[in-house]
């Protein structure tokens, strides 16, 4: 199977009740509508996960809702969640970092860029947002934030976290300076 076909059955799977309950959640039908216009919005899958942080679709699973990880347009990987537990995901394969990644690299952005949370709240948000999944990607993913105008997180605790992220210094390889044919250490 493929992230496309895992994706694409979850989507199939939806129905109106999944529809109405994550509407009761906060999502709007606006909000699903712009993220659907981008890429599939979301789906359900009966899953069953690892200590690994992986899942994978299995009948006799708990349901979760399935959203596709994309990165310059192609998907990556999909992120798993119960919504009664928002704050927990799990990865198909363990490849995306960044829900709504684009946005960092954005060339005209219109005011501060939104992080949020938790990938419900990013699908609330209509993908309109950037959720960080893996806070131990590397520097140079969410070195982009560095350089936008401003920052707006959805809660305290997430700003305080993205700020310490944000300003440890960045790893500097060893430098050396060739002259003659021979390396000098700088």
């Amino acid at each position: 199977m493929s992230l496309l076909d895992d994706c694409n059955r979850a989507v199939f799977n939806v129905r109106q009740p999944h529809i109405d309950y994550l509407l009761g959640l906060g999502a709007t039908p606006e909000a699903i509508a712009t993220l659907g216009y981008r890429q599939p919005p979301f789906g359900v899958e009966r899953i069953d996960v690892d200590d690994a942080g992986r899942w994978w679709p299995e009948p006799e699973g708990k349901p979760a809702l399935i959203v596709p990880v994309f990165e310059r347009g192609e998907m990556i990987d999909i992120v798993a969640f119960r919504s009664s537990a928002s704050a927990r995901w799990w990865w198909r394969i363990g490849c995306g970092s960044i829900l709504g990644a684009d946005l960092l690299n954005d060339v005209w952005p219109i005011g501060p860029l939104r992080i949020v949370s938790t990938p419900l709240q990013w699908l609330c948000e209509g993908g309109n947002a950037v959720c960080i999944l893996d806070w131990s990607c590397p520097d140079y993913e969410l070195s982009p934030m560095r350089d936008r105008e401003a920052l707006a997180c959805d809660s305290p605790m997430l700003a305080a976290r993205l700020r310490k992220r944000l300003s440890q210094p960045r790893k500097v390889p060893p430098i050396s300076v060739m002259t003659g044919g021979a390396r000098d250490a700088a």
